[in-house]
Parts: structure tokens; sequence; C-alpha cells
């Protein structure tokens, strides 16, 4: 089992500085990192406010993210020891393009480089003219790009797709070790071209699959697709990021669970397909049929939604869509996913944006430890409470 923490590439932050917290990662025994490949983030201008977002007095916008690869190969110069997930998509980027980065990324770390491509969503691809109903054909036609380029030794394929059509294509046999590709997200399209060609599924818990029980249950179902299929499932792994607030106890987090843009990211992504939240009792705070992945378009999100989001998401959304408590406790939770069966891991905190700055920097350090108690209880008996503040039902 591996650990990962994200990393907020935001461009008003000097990229030095990012460097730094990479530095921490590795010497905190953090096994890598993860970096999104984002056009922008999931936050209306109007939640983008210092008395709603303390972070916001020091980052004018939320949508500032960096180019991950350019990135991510600075970052592997200051910690050349971690691996590197970039989760991008299927819509924004070639085959070809996506290959030859992950090979370069290869030669740049001592860890290893995994691509977790989801589908696209509408704010990444609809003011950009990309066509998001293109993601699953795309996805499908990557994947069996990404093996082909891989197995030729560096020799010319040719390839016949539903989107990509190569004759003669190469980007040359140099390999310093095989990059894997996983597809990301939930669904049955996505699940099915995944199981046929990828190295791996990486999803989210709790909004995909609400507890380790149902975590369990969706895998089992998916390696007998991949065995079905003729693939060796013990090849097949599971990367899971968990959305968190981890706090340093239970009056800095409770204090929160009534921030505006804490409750509007609860609502948001808390449960990814939104009828999900009748399964425990909960109204969605989005109108029928919103999705946020084909919906969600954060600069053009009128002030009425949002009212309405936030007289309906309750506590309840915050606890059951995030992961809360301690380090500890939340540690405590996702290693019972391990023991179900993640085979990488990736505690998500997102305190840091509604404290302080000198809390944000303590918040850094707590999902170090958090990794860090991830595998401790992972490699024995659990000796941590087993719930976390709030449980994610």
């Amino acid at each position: 089992m591996k650990t990962a923490i994200a990393l907020w590439g935001d461009r008003h932050i000097p990229a030095s500085a990012i460097a730094e917290q990479a530095r921490a990662l590795e010497s905190g025994g953090v096994d890598g990192m993860l970096i999104a490949d984002q056009f922008g983030n999931f936050i209306p201008p109007q939640l983008w406010k210092p008395e709603i977002a303390p972070a916001a007095a020091a980052l004018a916008d939320p949508d500032s993210h960096s180019d991950p690869f350019t990135l991510a190969g600075y970052l592997l110069a200051a910690a050349p020891t971690l691996d590197v997930a970039v989760s991008t998509d299927s819509v924004r980027r070639g085959p070809g393009e996506l290959v030859q980065a992950a090979l370069t990324l290869t030669n740049m770390t001592e860890g290893e480089v995994t691509l977790q491509v989801g589908g696209g969503e509408a704010k990444q691809c609809a003011p950009f003219g990309y066509k998001r109903s293109q993601g699953m054909s795309r996805m499908e036609d990557l994947f069996r790009i990404f093996g082909a380029m891989l197995d030729s030794g560096g020799e010319p394929i040719d390839f016949e797709g539903k989107r990509w059509h190569y004759t003669g294509a190469s980007v040359g046999g140099g390999v310093p070790r095989r990059p894997k590709i996983m597809g990301l997200g939930g669904g049955p399209i996505l699940i099915d071209h995944t199981t046929s060609y990828a190295d791996g599924l990486a999803t989210t818990c709790p909004p995909v699959w609400a507890g380790p029980d149902e975590f369990a249950r969706a895998r089992e179902q998916i390696l007998e697709t991949v065995a079905a299929k003729g693939r060796d499932p013990g090849e097949f792994e599971f990367a899971v990021w968990f959305p968190c607030l981890i706090g340093r106890d239970t009056n800095q987090l409770e204090e929160k669970f009534t921030n505006p843009l804490i409750k509007w990211l609860a609502a948001v992504f808390g449960r990814i397909e939104p009828t999900d939240w009748d399964k425990i009792g909960l109204e969605s705070p989005f109108p029928d049929g919103w999705r946020y992945y084909s919906d969600l378009l954060p600069r053009n999100t009128p002030d009425s939604l949002i009212e309405g989001v936030l007289g309906t998401a309750t506590d309840a959304h915050v606890t059951s869509g995030w992961v809360c408590g301690t380090p500890a406790e939340v540690a405590a939770t996702i290693a019972e996913y391990v023991a179900a069966g993640a085979d990488w891991v990736c505690p998500m905190d997102y305190l840091p944006m509604v404290l302080d700055p000198v809390e944000a920097v303590a918040a850094f350090e707590r999902s170090i430890q958090t990794a860090g108690l991830i595998k401790q209880y992972s490699s024995g008996p659990l000796t941590a409470p087993r719930e976390p503040l709030t449980p994610a039902r």
C-alpha cells in the first residue's frame, strides 16, 4: 500500500514554496504526490472571499492552476524519490502527448509514475471548446494506444480507433520504467474501458462508495470483470482519493461545518451521483438531474443556485461527504479501506482553505502525519479510534 498527498500548484504561490512541500512529503515518509490537471476549481467567485476563505486574501482566485506535467518535473528535481500521480482527462490531451509526458516523468523520479484519467468535466471542457461528450470514446483509444506504444519497444504503431488514427507513430524506445495508467471515476462505461485496458481504477470515497464495505463489494465485482476478460486481477490496482477535513481537535472542525465554502464543496462532490444522498436519508442540495461533472461552471453559477444549495446542505452532508476527524481518526477510517483492498490512498484535506494562514501551515503537517498513521494502522492491529469524529456513512 502506498500513500500520497495532493499538492495545489497555484500560480499565486512561488513554485519554490511548493517544492518545499514536496521535500516535506519525502522527508516525512509519504510515498508520493498527486497533482491535478485542472483549468479551474469547483468554487464560484461569490464564495472566494476572505471572510469565507481566508486563503482568498493571498490568492486572488482559486483557478490559477499550474500545468501539472511542468510542475511535476520541477518538484521531482527537489524530491526525486517521490512517486507522482497526475490526474487528467481523456479529452484535452492527445494519447501520444500523454505517453511522452509520462515517460519523461519516469526519467525524473526514482519512484512510480501514474496517470489517473477521467472522462472530462464541464468546467474543464465547455469554456475551452472541448467536447466532453467524446470523453469515453477518447478514453478507450487512449488506453489502447498507451499500452501499444509502451509494448512496441519504440517501433512505430498503426492504430484505428474511434477518435484517433495513428500511422507509423512512435515516441521512441526510451522507457526508463513503465508508467501506469488508470481510469478515474466510477461510471459503468469508464469501468468497462478500465477493466479492459488499464492498470487499475482510481476513485473517490465516500463520494462514490460511501464506506469500506461498499468499496470492498465494488472492488470484488470489478476484479471478477477483469478476470472474465482474461486479465490477471492480481495486477489490477485500486487508488482511492479521500476528501477530508483534518483538524487538531473536535472544536476546530465543528466550527467549520457551517462555513459556506465547506458546505458548497460537500454538496458538489460529497456524492458524485446526487441521487446517492437518498441512500443515507439526505436530500440532494442540487436540483434533480444536476451533476457536477456535467453541469458545474463555477464562473457562471447564479446566486440563486448557491443560496439554494447552502440552504439545503446540513452538517450531515458535510460529515457524510468528507472524512472528518483528527489525524488519528481520519487515518483509522482510511485504514479500513486499505484492509478492504485499496492499494494507494490520498487523504485530501480541504480545511486549510478556511483556516487563517498560520493554521493552514500546521494543517499541511497534519496531512503528513495522517499519511504516516495510515501506514502504521495498516501494518498491524488497529490501535487508534475506529470511528472518525462524525463517520461517513
